[in-house]
């Protein structure tokens, strides 16, 4: 199990405790890339896909961790009808 595979899991089975640089992390492992910082708002983007994520003292409400790992099984999805 890569440290894709655990971060994936750690997020996954604690969304409480998840920290911003988690969420960094793993979507940076996705391809996506820190674009924009306005005051609390981090903006990530990848290709079309322009994800904006708030964070407050290094911590993010747990609805956005669901958001990023949503996204990330939808790519996952994608991927495997593709091949």
């Amino acid at each position: 199990m890569g440290k894709r595979e655990k971060l994936i899991e750690r997020l996954t089975n604690n969304h409480q405790n998840a920290t911003f640089a988690d969420l960094h992390n793993l979507l940076e492992y996705e391809g996506f890339y820190l674009d924009n910082v306005t005051d609390t708002h981090h903006i990530f983007i990848y290709a079309e896909t322009i994800f904006a994520i708030p964070v407050d003292r290094d911590r993010v409400k747990t609805i956005y961790v669901q958001k990023v790992l949503e996204l990330i099984e939808q790519a996952d999805t994608e991927l495997e009808d593709n091949d």
